[in-house]
């Protein structure tokens, strides 16, 4: 994790804008990174690995949520 990333993921979000420019910085994990990560996390329980898993997946919500637009929620809702 270089240490932006860090500071992006410590870093208050305060507004929709800020969110989507944190999720976005969060690189995609491969299908095998994800698997050793989510056994880091099982087997030694490292929390960084859950860290990682958590925010490299914070653009799927953002996609789930679009998918609810219109629906008389605001979106950052």
């Amino acid at each position: 994790m270089t240490k932006e990333m860090q500071n992006l993921a410590l870093a208050p979000v305060g507004n929709l804008e800020s969110y989507i420019r944190a999720a976005n910085a969060w690189p995609m994990l491969s299908a095998d990174e994800e698997r050793a990560l989510a056994e880091r996390l099982h087997y030694q329980g490292d929390l960084e690995a859950a860290k990682t898993l958590i925010l490299s997946h914070l653009r799927f919500g953002l996609h789930i949520a679009r998918n609810y637009e219109g629906y008389g929620l605001p979106q950052a809702e």
